[in-house]
């Protein structure tokens, strides 16, 4: 029998709802499945035939105790997914700007390093915007994010700062096309699998659901579909080929065209109650790679 660590956070030591029906398919394909606490340090992680990152979802809290763990996985004798070059490229959001090299369109943004100072005025002014969304670089969750106005920027300037001499920090150009709802489009070994729609409450911007989100499931047209794997395509390519076992590709529609918001590598929601057969392509994606 295959042994599975499931690995997750000390807040979901069972894994979310969400992941039942995925560790039933695995089971049904002769495989054990167990959930693991990935900051646990007391796991021997070599003693699993393979580790699945499923819900970590407290790892941007503890970045070096993160960084740790993933070089502990490196050398472990686990097949690892996604793989540790993965987690450690995805897990900061300047892979957004090696997406964007490679020609995929992703939401305008500046990136801005720890310890820079920058006026978030200047920043309004040298691209034009109105009104922008500012992000940690390591976040998840909208973890100290701020939707600002231009006429709030000088307002926000002590906010930004404080944040700039914690960490990386991307500013974007807010979507206006969020409030209709960013779509999640899954991927698994590549090919497209299901979609969501994740839609604010009125008046936030927020898609998460402890922020008032609601997700349903999306049919999203052929080309977008299409525009999500060529996005999942450019993350191989700027790793080395090595293609994700599972990929949400998060974004909204402008003009017919699909624009990248973020591809969720590390520890995404899935959403395998959107499609009553998710689980089990996932499952079969995974016991073909082992």
């Amino acid at each position: 029998m295959t042994d599975i660590a499931l690995a997750t956070s000390a807040d979901l030591p069972s894994l979310i709802d969400d992941d039942a029906d995925f560790v039933a398919a695995l089971r049904d394909r002769g495989a054990d499945p167990e959930p693991v606490v990935w900051s646990d340090e007391s796991v021997a992680w070599g003693d699993y035939d393979a580790v699945v990152v499923r819900s970590i979802w407290d790892y941007y809290r503890h970045p070096e105790a993160f960084a740790a763990w993933v070089d502990r996985l490196d050398t472990a004798s686990s097949a690892v997914w996604n793989p540790p070059a993965t987690l450690r490229w995805n897990g900061h959001k300047r892979y957004l700007r090696d997406l964007a090299e490679r020609g995929i369109p992703v939401l305008e943004t500046e990136y801005v390093e720890r310890g820079t100072d920058v006026a978030l005025a200047d920043v309004f002014d040298a691209r034009g915007w109105d009104e922008a969304v500012v992000k940690p670089a390591v976040s998840a969750g909208a973890f100290e994010t701020k939707r600002i106005p231009k006429g709030d920027a000088d307002a926000e300037q002590d906010w930004l700062s404080d944040l700039l001499a914690r960490r990386d920090v991307l500013i974007q150009r807010y979507a206006p096309e969020i409030v209709r709802g960013e779509l999640s489009l899954v991927y698994f070994d590549g090919e497209y699998s299901h979609a969501v729609r994740k839609e604010p409450e009125r008046g936030d911007f927020r898609v998460q659901s402890e922020h008032g989100g609601r997700v349903a499931a999306a049919s999203p047209r052929a080309e977008i579909k299409a525009q999500g794997r060529r996005v999942v395509e450019a993350v191989t390519a700027e790793l080395n080929g090595e293609r994700p076992l599972y990929a949400r590709v998060d974004g909204i529609e402008r003009d017919g065209t699909f624009r990248l918001i973020e591809v969720e590598l590390v520890e995404p929601e899935l959403f395998f109650r959107a499609d009553p057969d998710a689980a089990g392509r996932l499952a079969d994606a995974l016991v073909g790679r082992l």
